[in-house]
């Protein structure tokens, strides 16, 4: 009895084990639809999207070994990016490649694909696509790379923390990330601040009243700068960086100047802290020297032909 009940039990899985094996068989096998002279099915489904995966995986792998082997080969951290970036991309397309080929689908077939994404570019990817060769234009051309301190506009300016094939990371001195496609950097105008060094000429604007003797002014600020522990260059075999003090013009109500000083890295990427540390140098010095410093003034003149009266209250307290 015992040997029939072992039976019947075996016989009912074994069963049940080869209708589910030909269920899920069958439902993996299930004609989804066709491309070409292949006939798309869940299994083909599944496998390209495991070879996708694998390729994505093996692609961030990529990228760290990259980033991790930067200081053994003394690499810059924009080639190490230009390189992760690049072999990433790569990879992707490789594990693309292959998993269309691992499906069962002729590559030439990719001509139907290629037509059809035509007409979506035509739609509405002309940015997308504008933006990734703007992104390989960066990378190869290096106008911009991942350190340098940039400045769009007059006041959006920050350091470039990363270049990928879409956008651009830049991180404000306020420590705000802004993403900026690719292709503002190709069609607008934009000032690289530490592109070939880190070296940058300031120019700190004062005036100084009517009547003030022009050389004493520039000598006084010459020599406090000489004094003072300010963060400028003094010597250079590249540039002249000799601090001036320029005259600039007359104007309404003063005498303009500028004060011209060379500063290096992080000075120069903080421009507003640095030309404040110039000025409270230049308005002490001209406070100790007794020259004046003016302020808008305006003469009212008025005519005699103008009947008026004027009237003037005391008030009591």
């Amino acid at each position: 009895m015992r040997y029939l009940v072992i039976f019947l039990f075996d016989f009912l899985f074994a069963s049940v084990k080869d209708y589910v094996s030909s269920s899920i068989l069958k439902i993996l096998n299930y004609p989804l639809f066709k491309m070409g002279d292949s006939v798309i099915t869940p299994a083909n489904f599944f496998i390209f999207v495991f070879v996708i995966v694998i390729g994505w995986i093996v692609g961030k792998y990529y990228k760290f070994m990259i980033y991790k082997l930067r200081k053994k080969y003394n690499l810059s951290y924009s080639t190490a990016t230009l390189l992760a970036n690049i072999g990433y991309y790569v990879l992707l397309t490789l594990s693309f490649l292959i998993a269309l080929k691992s499906v069962g689908l002729d590559l030439s077939s990719l001509a139907i694909i290629a037509g059809a994404l035509s007409v979506g570019i035509g739609f509405g990817l002309q940015n997308i696509v504008s933006n990734f060769v703007s992104g390989i234009i960066m990378m190869f051309e290096k106008t911009i790379k991942v350190g340098d301190y940039i400045q769009i506009d007059e006041n959006t300016r920050g350091e470039v923390v990363d270049i990928s094939m879409r956008s651009t990371i830049i991180r404000t001195n306020d420590n705000i990330n802004l993403i900026v496609p690719n292709q503002a950097f190709i069609q607008n105008n934009v000032v690289n601040w530490t592109l070939g060094d880190d070296i940058v000429r300031f120019r700190v604007p004062f005036g100084v009243e009517y009547g003030s003797d022009i050389d004493k002014v520039e000598k006084v600020i010459l020599k406090a700068l000489e004094k003072s522990n300010l963060p400028y260059i003094k010597n250079s075999s590249k540039y002249d960086v000799n601090p001036r003090v320029v005259f600039i013009e007359m104007g309404d109500s003063s005498l303009n100047f500028e004060l011209f000083v060379w500063v290096r890295g992080e000075y120069a990427k903080r421009p507003r802290r640095t030309r404040s540390e110039f000025l409270k140098m230049i308005y002490n010095a001209l406070n100790e020297a007794g020259i004046g410093i003016p302020f808008p003034q305006h003469d009212l003149h008025i005519k005699d032909s103008v009947p008026f009266e004027v009237r003037i209250k005391k008030e009591d307290g």
